[in-house]
């Protein structure tokens, strides 16, 4: 098993992206629930503590001027999370998803997206929220300069230190008639997600429109699905409310699982679909963002 043998605690940003630069082996370390657990095989040699250098909290930033938004610090842990009132309440869901408060009280959202591991709890309903990343560092982007990059076009090619997240408020959705709703599937309650489902639409009228769907674990990585995006737009709403299992098995075809994990693919590929079915109409019926 590989050990920790290089440890730097920087105190500014350009600091850390600086050592970034000269260890290109170095792993950031923030709360360290993923990368130092006790079954994670692929332990870095060289980390660098962002503790001291990216933000944290929840809220508008000063001189935003978007006051439909919320921006999140990578700092921020999962259980501030959790209980942030102005959070859509998918996000606070997905969030409650991960294991224990303990963990969540270590956890950072930064850290959740970096590790971009199938069990993510908070991937997929960002991604269904439109989120967007502040990040310094990354690839043809020169020191100590950020950008703003979209959560999805980002998970293509990471690179760089993810300082902000940035997303509709819950007000903003539900005044934007978008709903959404998350929920995952563990072996226990405080196991890791197995998979994962998030949705959001817009009502028009009773059909489902501009519909988002992301599902972690039927695959390696924690994505979009434009396929059941397709299959499920312009979905009649009334009808479908009290027929979940024709949402379900209309979705099962399109659920292809690979062969990764210990868990079959051919169970993931039959409970992803009951579970995309639960969280569909549990937006449905949730009458807003909320």
């Amino acid at each position: 098993m590989k050990r920790v043998e290089r440890y730097a605690r920087p105190a500014e940003l350009s600091a850390a992206l600086a050592l970034a630069s000269a260890d290109r082996d170095a792993r950031w370390l923030a709360g360290g629930t993923s990368l130092l657990a006790g079954d994670y095989a692929d332990k870095p040699s060289s980390v660098i503590d962002i503790s001291a250098v990216v933000p944290g909290g929840i809220g508008p930033r000063a001189g935003s001027g978007d006051g439909g938004s919320v921006v999140i610090g990578a700092g921020c842990t999962l259980q501030e999370l959790a209980d942030a009132p102005e959070i859509p309440e998918a996000l606070r869901e997905a969030a409650l998803g991960m294991g224990s408060r303990n963990v969540r009280n270590r956890a950072t959202v930064g850290g959740n997206i970096a590790a971009d591991r199938p069990c993510s709890c908070l991937i997929p309903s960002l991604l269904v929220l439109d989120a967007t990343l502040q990040v310094a560092g990354m690839d043809g982007v020169g020191a100590g300069l950020t950008r703003q990059i979209g959560l999805a076009e980002w998970l293509q090619a990471p690179s760089g230190l993810i300082l902000e997240v940035k997303l509709p408020t819950a007000d903003a959705l539900a005044a934007g008639s978008r709903r959404a709703a998350y929920a995952r599937w563990a072996r226990t309650a405080t196991d890791a997600a197995v998979l994962g489902v998030a949705v959001s639409f817009r009502l028009q009228e009773t059909s489902i429109r501009d519909l988002r769907v992301a599902i972690g674990g039927v695959a390696s990585k924690s994505r979009r699905d434009h396929k059941l995006e397709k299959r499920f737009e312009s979905w009649p709403v009334q009808a479908s409310v009290d027929d979940r299992p024709a949402i379900e098995a209309a979705a099962l075809p399109f659920l292809l699982p690979d062969e990764f994990g210990t868990v079959g693919a051919d169970f993931r590929r039959v409970r992803g679909a009951a579970l995309f079915a639960d969280v569909l109409t549990a937006a449905m019926d949730r009458g807003g963002a909320r």
